[in-house]
């Protein structure tokens, strides 16, 4: 009789199949959503940013036939669309600076979260 699948050994994940979640011309926004994921308990990787790198541009701008991406677990894949897109959305309509978290630590502009402890950029009234 073979064992259920619904009791796997959770390193079983490794072998899931990896999602394209987004893509990106450049690898510092792909690494921002990468960064946002895992602060909410999602694995994700980036690729192509070497080859992007290695290609540059043209005369004519940015060569767009290598495009930056972001994968995550299939199994996760409903939930990091919903913080891809809620994460894109705050991008959008804000534009916050570097700013210091209450705990110390110096958080680059444009990130909404704090990367040592967590804790959100402050609303201004």
């Amino acid at each position: 009789m073979k064992p259920s699948n619904m009791n796997a050994d959770p390193a079983s994940r490794d072998h899931e199949k990896l999602m394209k979640l987004a893509t990106f011309d450049n690898a510092t926004d792909a690494h921002r959503l990468r960064a946002e994921l895992e602060n909410q308990g999602i694995r994700a990787t980036v690729s192509n940013e070497l080859s992007a790198q290695s290609i540059g541009v043209s005369l004519f701008g940015r060569i767009a036939a290598i495009s930056i991406e972001v994968h995550v677990l299939e199994a996760d894949l409903q939930r990091a669309i919903q913080i891809k897109n809620s994460y894109l959305d705050i991008q959008k309509n804000t534009n916050i600076p570097e700013w210091i978290c209450p705990c110390g630590e110096t958080v680059d502009a444009g990130f909404a979260t704090c990367w040592a402890c967590g804790a959100d950029f402050p609303e201004t009234p």
